[in-house]
């Protein structure tokens, strides 16, 4: 009896002591989760309706960002208490000698933010700011209706999830959760490729994004032309995370475009009939997953990607598709279909 109320006098006595995330790793049950904060948003407004709106924007953010369980969010009051005891301007974080403000034991990262309006709308963007690194990771932005309630949740909601996501690739995946996931960005995949992207659970049939192996590589244009038209075109890509399989699928159904087997005339066909690592279930990726190819490996220097420029399968006219150049990063609208460039295979499992 003794021994059970002194783990009961115990165990209350560490719930006084820890919040939360704490109070698990003390116990060993889980790692400490990164402590965020995310810090008052600016406007680009004097309307009072506007700012009002922008204090707004940061608690939700601050309370949708918490709801996801991954990090240990310091509370509003007492970060907006450590930036103004220590003079830390919000306008000058972009700035290493403004980061340096901020000791790492207090935050790990930094939500920060801007509001401009535009006419029905606020556009908001949200950066995160690594402290330890005293750089930005990335950044993301939605349009947010003014006007309607309900629309301007949704939309918050949606920003803060996409932010989450991103979050979730760049900088959890490699402190959270490693017990749980077998395979983490780098790793070797069952068909022999690199596992470049990791969703925080397994959904919609998959979970992970495997690159092919360079030896899997090869050079196509995304279209031909047919009768002096492009095709195809004008079938309802996507350049979102998980939508490249779908894309391709897409494209295969394209039968005027679809070759025989050994013959990859087009990026996505090419992809569709790819056998390789004991597995067919190959496809072009979207513009989001070729962008997590190149910043979870290519920048790294894993993959043995080309300093090249690759297809996406996500087009963006009716001549042109999305693709990134893999020497210095950067994402282009405006590729050619009939061009030919380098096409590297993607696989989710």
């Amino acid at each position: 009896m003794w021994n059970v109320l002194k783990r009961a006098l115990m165990l209350c006595l560490a719930a006084a002591l820890f919040n939360g995330s704490d109070f698990d790793a003390a116990w060993g049950n889980e790692p400490p989760r990164p402590r965020i904060g995310v810090v008052q948003f600016p406007v680009a407004s004097l309307d009072p309706a506007d700012v009002e709106s922008a204090g707004r924007i940061r608690l939700i953010s601050s309370r949708n960002i918490g709801l996801s369980e991954k990090l240990s969010v310091i509370p509003i009051d007492v970060l907006d208490k450590f930036i103004a005891d220590n003079e830390v301007s919000i306008l000058k974080l972009y700035e290493p000698d403004e980061i340096g403000k901020i000791p790492v034991d207090f935050a790990q990262y930094l939500v920060t933010g801007f509001v401009s309006v535009e006419e029905k709308n606020y556009r908001v963007k949200i950066y995160l700011l690594d402290i330890e690194k005293k750089d930005f990771v990335f950044s993301e932005e939605a349009l947010v209706d003014k006007k309607d309630e309900a629309a301007f949740w949704e939309s918050l909601k949606n920003l803060t999830g996409a932010f989450l996501e991103k979050l979730d690739n760049t900088v959890l995946a490699q402190v959270i959760e490693e017990v749980e996931k077998p395979y983490r960005i780098g790793d070797t995949g069952p068909a022999g490729g690199l596992i470049f992207y990791v969703k925080s659970a397994y959904g919609d049939g998959w979970r992970y994004l495997e690159a092919a192996p360079p030896e899997a590589e090869f050079d196509a244009p995304w279209a031909l032309e047919l009768e002096g038209a492009i095709l195809p075109n004008d079938f309802s890509t996507s350049g979102a995370i998980g939508a490249g399989r779908k894309n391709t699928a897409n494209f295969a159904a394209n039968t005027y475009v679809f070759p025989q087997k050994g013959s990859p005339r087009l990026a996505a066909t090419g992809c569709r009939l790819l056998d390789f690592g004991g597995y067919t279930d190959w496809f072009l990726p979207s513009k989001d997953e070729l962008m997590f190819m190149y910043s979870n490996l290519a920048s790294r220097g894993l993959g043995g990607f080309r300093g090249d420029a690759y297809w996406s399968s996500t087009e963006s006219s009716y001549e042109y598709a999305h693709f990134q150049s893999f020497r210095e990063g950067k994402q282009f609208f405006n590729g050619y279909k009939l061009m030919p460039l380098a096409v590297r295979a993607v696989r989710a499992f």
